[in-house]
């Protein structure tokens, strides 16, 4: 007990305005973590990386984890590196780092708890595909990992960070493809007087592997660290994404390093002996461009001296750059002719519609190459219906998110309707779960998920010039995972960055429509962060946005309603009772939280609200425990 006391000292004395640092993710009993994980059980058992025995674990409350399990007789670098995780996991919190849960202590045993990744590891991943012989992963998803990778990167050295091991082991995938990058036991801080883009001479004891490939000879050799190292591991795991091959498989290739190998191929133009064949480069001479960018990137963030590699920063440009590059290369909007749209309803058979609006209706469809699609019929050709019609076509062939539904194409014109052809979202919409009666209500982590989700889509929106204007439950759609996609943009506005409303008639739905753009016809980004604001009050209280009160006859508005139960100090009344309200005391917390986010969002004048970027980040705080109830601003 006296070493963990002296390296608690050691790690977490004077950082804080107190001098001490509190940790913010829960110490679990032992017997917690043994029964979330069947005691250890070897079916639970995902794997090992180093002295690391990692376990799947469910918590009693339903959340997913993973537990790293570690034992060693070299008790004090390995009790260092435990401190050093929890000590990073807690300061750094960022969308592409993998969330800490908490940790406990049991006899010479540490063990540390991290939010659980579905898809595993980007190195278990692409091995799968090697064994089966198979490519799941589409170029833009690859080019959308490499980047959630550089996002973590470039946000941990602006913090002083050296990450220090970075490989496809140490980058998680989560139900969507997004990368979060995990491993932060070796990362160390650089001295406050060294610049971030600086090298320095430091002699860091650390458990890496200096014979491992992604590690920059560069520090093997002469022990020269600095944020460029991790640069240099970002470069091998590039070579990994574009090739579908692991670093190991290169390693002693013609004994050339990595970098050597990529570099010969490049001046030789022979790319091809590199790149995965089963991308589709051969075929497509601008995947073969993008891929050979992403070669390049990857070769300069590998080059010789350290100062001739870009920053994480940089990285991240040119990333970004090449991504938008691809989308607008992509011709994948169709035009679609009515006999096969016919075919694919039924006829438009009424027991194939999923759903009405004052625009049209919207039909299940099932394609002949078996692509399961959701058709919008407008009603009729006429003025308002077209403007629509090609709105939703302008804004999602510019705009391209995971949380934004997808658009396929169109009708061809020939026939005399309209018709738009989406992606198939099997779950439904938000309304339908939490006002659908029969269905099974969903949990409140369910919940701030796609209270996070949505704010995620808005954001997007918002950086990208647009307004929505019809945020609502309804529009808000669940895939089979849960996961969120924002759909009808036929009411959405662009803003330029120079103004700061829109002049244009109210529009919307009345019970979720800001006031003062009702009142004025002047809509902002703000109009958008209102209607989400009865978002949040549906998901926490399972209430409609408008409903009639029978006894009295009178029509009330959630909005109004949850007003004053707020002020009045009377939040239970508003909330859910199933949702784990009374039962649960985190869930009490977060609701509590929420509740006063959303009540922020629907304040007059407007400019009382959040943005949508300041309200993303209070629900991902929330979600962490990092946000109390009177933090929120």
């Amino acid at each position: 007990m006296r070493l963990r006391c002296d390296l608690l000292q050691c790690c977490f004395t004077g950082t804080s305005s107190n001098g001490v640092i509190q940790i913010k993710g829960k110490i679990f009993p032992y017997l917690i973590l043994a029964q979330a994980t069947n005691n250890f059980n070897k079916r639970n058992c995902l794997g090992k990386i180093g002295l690391k025995n990692l376990y799947y674990g469910k918590l009693r409350d339903g959340c997913e984890i993973v537990i790293e399990r570690v034992s060693s007789n070299d008790k004090r670098q390995i009790f260092q590196q435990f401190l050093n995780e929890i000590l990073v996991s807690n300061i750094l919190d960022h969308k592409n780092l993998v969330t800490f849960r908490g940790y406990a202590f049991h006899h010479e045993e540490f063990l540390v708890a991290h939010e659980y990744l579905s898809n595993g590891t980007l190195a278990a991943y692409l091995e799968c595909e090697i064994q089966h012989n198979k490519c799941t992963l589409p170029l833009l998803t690859r080019m959308e990992i490499a980047i959630d990778i550089a996002n973590a990167l470039s946000y941990l050295h602006k913090h002083g960070i050296i990450h220090h091991n970075i490989n496809s082991s140490n980058i998680l995938l989560d139900k969507n493809m997004c990368a979060k990058v995990a491993g932060l036991h070796l990362s160390r801080k650089l001295p406050e007087d060294v610049s971030v883009n600086a090298t320095s001479i430091v002699s860091i004891s650390s458990g890496i592997a200096k014979n491992c490939v992604y590690i920059d000879p560069e520090y093997v050799s002469h022990g020269r660290v600095s944020t460029k190292n991790d640069v240099y591991s970002f470069g091998v795991v590039l070579c990994d994404l574009i090739s579908s091959k692991l670093a190991k498989y290169w390693e002693g290739c013609d004994r050339e390093s990595i970098a050597a190998l990529l570099g010969r191929n490049i001046e030789n133009q022979a790319l091809d002996k590199v790149l995965d064949p089963r991308t589709g480069f051969q075929s497509d001479h601008k995947i073969m461009q993008v891929m050979t960018a992403m070669a390049e990137l990857a070769l300069n963030c590998m080059g010789f001296p350290q100062e001739q590699r870009p920053n994480m920063e940089q990285v991240l440009d040119i990333l970004n750059g090449k991504r938008l590059e691809r989308y607008k290369t992509i011709e994948a909007f169709r035009i679609f002719d009515y006999a096969d749209l016919r075919k694919a309803t039924m006829q438009f058979h009424p027991d194939r519609i999923l759903g009405e609006g004052g625009f049209g209706s919207v039909f299940y469809g099932k394609l002949q190459d078996g692509l399961e699609v959701a058709i919008k019929r407008f009603h009729n050709m006429r003025e308002n219906s077209l403007k629509q019609f090609m709105n939703e076509i302008e804004i999602l062939r510019l705009l391209h998110h995971r949380n934004l539904v997808s658009l396929y194409g169109r009708s061809s014109g020939e026939h005399n309707e309209l018709f738009l052809v989406y992606e198939y979202v099997p779950n439904g919409t938000v309304s339908r779960h939490i006002h659908g009666g029969k269905i099974e209500k969903l949990p409140w982590l369910t919940r701030l998920n796609i209270a996070i989700e949505t704010a995620t889509a808005l954001a997007y929106l918002h950086d990208s010039g647009i307004i929505h204007r019809d945020v609502k439950g309804s529009n808000i759609l669940l895939d089979e995972n849960f996961s969120v996609k924002v759909a009808d943009f036929g009411l959405s506005r662009s803003q330029p960055d120079y103004v700061t409303h829109v002049s244009t008639a109210p529009a919307g739905t009345n019970a979720y429509m800001d006031p003062e753009y009702f009142q004025t016809g002047r809509v902002s980004y703000r109009s958008d962060v209102y209607s989400f604001g009865v978002v949040l009050f549906e998901l926490i209280s399972s209430k409609p946005a408008f409903w009639r009160d029978v006894p009295h006859g009178e029509a009330v508005g959630l909005a109004k309603f949850a007003i004053i139960k707020l002020l009045n100090n009377t939040l239970k009344e508003l909330v859910d009772p199933d949702i784990g309200y009374d039962s649960d005391k985190d869930v009490t917390e977060m609701v509590a939280a929420v509740a006063e986010l959303a009540f922020q969002c629907i304040q007059c004048p407007k400019e009382l609200r959040p943005s949508m970027k300041q309200v993303l980040e209070t629900l991902e705080g929330i979600k962490k425990g990092t946000w109390g109830f009177n933090q929120i601003t």
